[in-house]
């Protein structure tokens, strides 16, 4: 196939970057992209030969003979090709990729069918069913991913339940890195219990810490906006940890409540109630500290003229949205800081922790489900 004759099948906002490509390495077929691909030792041409490889259009069926590419970093990029419910009447040839002997093949697979929505699982179910081997599991967390554990037969419910508890018990005593980006509560409390009545979580389900962090970072940064319940239907509370609980996400009525109200709230419960925030693909830090009742201190980076108040900890730091020449010679404070001062910092779940950590609903997830989402249960 000539490139030339694929462009004329899309729009020719990409035509001079897939030309200058093309000539550059001296290239005319679809078939000589793929050898420049594979063959090439430059990373730049590889990468740029993967960006001309998704500009231009040509065809499923093309795409569908390539998921079986003896490069796997064909069979990848054949398979981010199928997005949405167009790809649906493909999901059957797709279904082998779920299996790939390849992570990041898998993955891709795995993206493809959680965007065709809830009319594949039929397909993946039956596969569930009647197939064996890595294809049988890798239906399962097809399954997951189009429309979370609510989907799961009640047979397959049981296995991931007993698995899950097994590795919680496991769990107790690990020490791991979170990955954090978005919003958690610190309550000063080593009762779980009367955290989940307070916030009004309901079916708690006993989870290691590897599968709490998953679920909250999976749920945060959900690629589907239609579901505006998707970052409010669960949230992950740990055990005890040195004296306090932490709540992973949204709590309260889908995130509409500010949280110098929330924090406010908790404190007034528990005597003391704290809000961190970090992101990981911006500036954003925030902090939030009440006491009976009373915000002692807010700041958030992307809210700075709203801050109240100010903590002893901060002293010799820059607040990171300060970009004035005295703060020069200063590092800036972030969340994870103030945490580590005046609770804990989860950054490393380090420490003692007294009891397993839980993903519990909220009234959200109640009435419209658990989020969707393939979960990792273990690193």
């Amino acid at each position: 196939m000539e490139i030339r004759a694929l462009l004329d099948r899309r729009d020719d906002r990409f035509r001079s970057e897939v030309e200058d490509f093309v000539r550059e390495q001296g290239i005319t077929t679809f078939d000589e992209l793929l050898d420049v691909i594979t063959t090439s030792q430059d990373g730049q041409v590889v990468r740029q030969g993967y960006r001309v490889f998704s500009l231009v259009s040509a065809g499923d069926e093309t795409y569908l003979d390539l998921l079986r590419h003896p490069h796997h970093g064909i069979r990848r990029a054949a398979a981010s090709m199928f997005r949405g419910e167009e790809a649906l009447p493909h999901a059957a040839r797709l279904l082998p990729v779920l299996a790939d002997e390849n992570h990041y093949v898998r993955r891709e697979a795995l993206w493809a069918f959680g965007t065709m929505g809830p009319d594949v699982l039929p397909l993946l179910q039956e596969t569930r069913r009647t197939a064996k081997g890595a294809l049988r599991r890798a239906a399962l967390i097809g399954i997951a991913e189009v429309a979370g554990p609510d989907a799961f037969s009640p047979e397959d419910r049981k296995v991931v339940d007993r698995f899950v508890r097994f590795k919680a018990e496991d769990d107790l005593y690990s020490v791991d890195e979170m990955h954090l980006c978005g919003g958690w509560y610190a309550i000063r409390t080593e009762n779980q219990a009367a955290v989940l009545e307070v916030c009004g979580l309901k079916e708690p389900v006993p989870v290691p810490r590897f599968l709490g962090a998953e679920a909250w970072n999976n749920d945060h940064h959900a690629w589907s906006k239609d579901d505006e319940h998707v970052r409010c239907a669960r949230v992950y509370v740990t055990g005890s940890w040195d004296g306090w609980t932490l709540v992973f996400g949204e709590p309260f009525e889908h995130g509409t409540r500010p949280v110098t109200e929330i924090c406010a709230v908790l404190s007034a419960v528990f005597g003391e109630a704290h809000y961190y925030g970090m992101s990981c693909g911006d500036g954003w830090t925030a902090w939030c500290i009440a006491e009976q009742g009373e915000i002692v201190r807010y700041y958030d980076a992307f809210k700075a003229e709203e801050q109240i108040g100010e903590l002893d900890v901060e002293d010799g730091w820059g607040l990171p949205h300060d970009t004035s020449d005295e703060n020069d010679d200063l590092d800036d404070i972030w969340a994870t800081d103030v945490a580590e001062e005046l609770s804990v910092n989860p950054a490393y779940f380090e420490g003692d922790v007294e009891g397993s950590g839980v993903l519990a609903l909220t009234e959200c997830g109640r009435v419209h489900g658990s989020p969707k989402g393939f979960l990792r249960v273990s690193s």
